[in-house]
């Protein structure tokens, strides 16, 4: 299936959401329960909204985490103001994969209310079993 117009902007979408979950939070976003909330929600929603492959959208969540991070790493390494250098940037990459994790079990979520709402909704045009 190709990847259509809707699922690049969704895409595009998801990482933009992925970057303000960021830059909302007080410090990190993992700090806080309303982070992880967050997360399985963008998650959820990205997935309801998605057109299948619910993998895509926690990725997009997970490059806009990383993007957001690598420019705040930026600023305090060449404009160091204050705090000076953040140096434990990498150590945050790998908290950020286990922080994606309630985005993609949303997704998935999502995902199969959108499939078991479209079985409710269109029951006529589900293709019969083979055999």
């Amino acid at each position: 299936m190709p990847v259509t117009v809707p699922n690049k902007l969704l895409f595009l979408i998801s990482v933009l959401a992925g970057a303000l979950l960021f830059a909302l939070a007080d410090s990190e976003p993992w700090d806080s329960l309303y982070g992880w909330i967050g997360m399985a929600g963008l998650g959820m929603l990205l997935g309801v909204l998605g057109n299948g492959k619910p993998m895509l959208w926690p990725l997009g969540i997970f490059l806009g985490e990383v993007l957001y991070g690598t420019g705040r790493f930026a600023i305090s390494l060449f404009f160091a103001t204050g705090g000076g250098v953040n140096f434990f940037f990498p150590l945050g990459l790998l908290f950020l994969i286990s922080f994606t994790v309630p985005a993609l079990v949303g997704s998935c979520v999502g995902f199969g209310l959108r499939r078991a709402l479209n079985k409710t909704l269109h029951p006529d045009t589900q293709t019969p079993p083979a055999g």
